[in-house]
């Protein structure tokens, strides 16, 4: 259990106290639509779960929204907050990783990687574009593992390009550091909700 360092909700589903960073926040748009608030930034009155597809669908099947939004928000539907929450995720990554790009901590290309994890030189993550040939993804999670290096498949070779500003990227490594560390939250949070789907 994390210590106690900032404000705690409690999750309106399994009751637990957490640190409100470690919760999931929801928001009523004015429209009624219970809305998945990931960044905690959205203005009104919140409801919070744990990061936990249970506790989300055991706080929809038990209307523990509309209890907490006293009525004004419309019925929640699980299949479009989970959706909502795991595509939130997914964007978090996508922004960490441009954030990495614009500060040099990225390196992208499968020969540029190779040859870094090849030399040891502090890379902390590995992300494997989904479509890229199982020859090369191989080779680079044998290296990656040889080196203690997280490696995680994730994305296409036209997105992780996108994010990088550059034509088809089919690796990106991220340098050790807090931005690293940051990521790999993140593909933790994300590989759960996957898995939980």
């Amino acid at each position: 259990m994390t210590p106690a360092n900032g404000p705690q909700r409690t999750c309106i589903s399994c009751r637990q106290s957490r640190n409100q960073e470690q919760l999931i926040r929801y928001v009523v748009a004015p429209d009624g639509e219970l809305v998945v608030d990931y960044r905690h930034r959205l203005p009104g009155r919140g409801a919070y779960t744990c990061l936990d597809l249970k506790c989300l669908q055991d706080a929809v099947e038990r209307k523990q929204f509309q209890r907490s939004f006293r009525g004004r928000c419309c019925e929640a539907d699980f299949a479009v907050l989970s959706a909502a929450l795991t595509q939130a995720v997914e964007q978090k990554i996508v922004n960490l990783l441009g954030m990495g790009r614009k500060s040099g901590q990225v390196l992208s290309g499968s020969n540029a990687v190779i040859a870094a994890l090849r030399q040891g030189s502090g890379l902390s993550l590995v992300v494997i574009a989904r479509d890229i040939s199982t020859a090369i993804a191989e080779k680079i999670e044998v290296l990656s593992a040889r080196h203690h290096v997280h490696c995680r498949q994730l994305f296409s070779k036209d997105l992780l390009g996108q994010i990088l500003g550059k034509g088809e990227r089919s690796v990106v490594a991220v340098k050790a550091g807090t931005l690293a560390d940051a990521i790999l939250i993140e593909l933790q949070r994300y590989k759960q909700l996957v898995r939980e789907n």
